[in-house]
This record gives structure tokens, C-alpha cells and sequence, in this order.
């Protein structure tokens, strides 16, 4: 059996968290596993090995950027790429998310045909 790429979205609202849970099920080699604050997307993020990140912004508590910081400290998570997913989608938005050293910059509302360019792009998947 093939090793299954670990996904970790961290998203306070559970229509979003619903929403990416379905269209990534549209990959076999996929799994998810979602938390609703920074803090625990840190907890979460320090005890299993993911290969990507999806981050929200708008946290409660923690914010993306914050939680973005902290990942960037660690050593079990400083290497793995972390991709904004956020309604705030001014060009200066964007900017600031790259500048933070995020991987790569979703808007919400998600468009399909970049959400999944952007996971094929950092995922082996089909």
C-alpha cells in the first residue's frame, strides 16, 4: 500500500473545514486531519509528520501569521510548506502572505481549478 501524504488544515469555521475535506477526498492518497485554532495545529503539527499545511488566517486566538512564525521555529515543521487559505484577497493580502514566508496564497471563496494546482503542485497526487 502506498503511504497516504498527511494534510493538516487549520480553519475555525466548519463550512470551510467541510468543504476542503470534500474536494480533497477527490485524491485516494490523501489524509486530512483538521483543527479549529492555531494552537492546536501546532500541537497537532509537532506529533505527526504532515507534508503540508493549509493555515487560515482569521484564527481565534493565534492568528495564520502567528501560528506561520511558531511552525517556522520548529524543527519537526520548519520544512514543511504552509499554504494561506483566506477570504482577505487584496494584491497587498497576498503580498503580506508571501512575505511571511508562506508557501503559496488560497482565496476564499476557493476557486477549484487553483486549490487543487496548488495541492498537486507541493503533493504527489492524482
Amino acid at each position: 500500500m502506498e503511504n497516504k501524504h498527511q494534510v493538516l488544515y487549520v480553519e475555525d469555521n466548519p463550512a470551510n473545514m467541510r468543504l476542503v475535506e470534500q474536494l480533497l477526498m477527490t485524491f485516494s492518497n490523501l489524509e486530512l486531519i483538521g483543527t479549529e485554532t492555531a494552537e492546536e495545529g501546532l500541537e497537532v503539527a509537532q506529533q505527526k509528520k504532515f507534508d503540508l499545511i493549509l493555515m487560515d488566517i482569521n484564527l481565534p486566538g493565534m492568528n495564520g501569521y502567528e501560528a506561520l512564525v511558531e511552525l517556522k521555529k520548529m524543527d519537526a515543521t520548519k520544512d514543511i510548506p504552509v499554504v494561506a487559505i483566506s477570504a482577505n484577497a487584496l494584491a497587498s493580502d497576498l503580498e503580506k502572505g508571501r512575505e511571511a514566508g508562506f508557501a503559496d496564497y488560497i482565496t476564499k471563496p476557493i476557486n477549484l481549478q487553483s486549490f487543487f494546482a496548488t495541492i498537486k503542485k507541493y503533493l504527489n497526487v492524482r
